[in-house]
């Protein structure tokens, strides 16, 4: 029964929301806001669509939030967290703003969405060129903090199981050494609800975690993304009263 009524719930979710909704949003976007300089429309695109993303998320899915320590962001650096759904890559909009993400070129050619993404100034790297990809970062992403953009990277490269995380690249720190600003970790436990490659969500509360920042002045980037890798990684484990919330596929993995 709870699968059941987690399986409509996510079908009206997408229906009503992902599908007409974001269709809707992304030809409003790209109708006018080329126009705006690029801190109005990552209000008035990303924060009002990611805002709009996360309420349906809450009052349809039941997908709740936690958040810990915002008086630990500074007024600028890298933020590096873990990799587990496409929740957080919308959530942390919400958070540290305005913000420029470090993406798969191929998630621009995605319909609409994708479209819209453009006009928001990610990092689109090509995962093939890895040189090339590392330089792009430091280039792209040096020019964006000076003009007072956070930088948000997923070190692991890519969407993680929830109990399986992946071992964390020194991209984030090389910049964040680089442009003279801390590296800021971030902890989260989305996949556990939000299922990567999963139609159906299940309901439950992410706890996000906002460490204090690292600061990377005198320090070997090597050094600054492993103590970023323990520190989340140690504020991965959820209280005993939450497991109960723990989809079905997870328990069974």
């Amino acid at each position: 029964m709870a699968k059941l009524i987690a399986t409509i719930r996510s079908l009206i979710f997408f229906l009503v929301f992902l599908g007409p909704f974001t269709i809707i949003w992304s030809l409003i976007s790209i109708a006018y806001a080329w126009a705006l300089p690029q801190h109005l429309r990552h209000r008035m695109v990303v924060m009002n669509w990611s805002a709009a993303t996360i309420f349906m998320a809450k009052w349809v899915l039941g997908i709740r939030f936690e958040v810990e320590g915002r008086e630990n962001i500074p007024d600028i650096g890298v933020v590096v967290c873990n990799h587990q759904s496409m929740w957080e890559t919308i959530f942390l909009q919400l958070v540290f703003h305005p913000q420029s993400q470090v993406v798969k070129k191929s998630l621009l050619n995605i319909p609409f969405f994708g479209w819209a993404f453009r006009l928001m100034n990610p990092i689109a790297i090509d995962r093939s060129d890895r040189r090339g990809a590392i330089q792009q970062v430091l280039d792209q992403g040096s020019h964006l903090l000076q003009q007072g953009n956070y930088i948000c990277v997923f070190p692991e490269g890519t969407r993680r199981h929830p109990d399986q995380p992946g071992r964390f690249s020194k991209g984030g720190a090389v910049l964040a050494q680089r442009a003279g600003v801390p590296v800021i970790p971030v902890s989260q436990n989305s996949g556990r609800f939000w299922i990567n490659k999963k139609f159906v969500k299940y309901p439950g509360t992410v706890q996000v975690k906002i460490y204090p920042p690292i600061q990377t002045d005198g320090a070997k980037p090597e050094e600054v993304i492993r103590q970023a890798e323990q520190t989340i990684l140690s504020g991965l484990d959820l209280p005993k009263t939450e497991q109960s919330s723990i989809s079905p596929e997870l328990e069974a993995h």
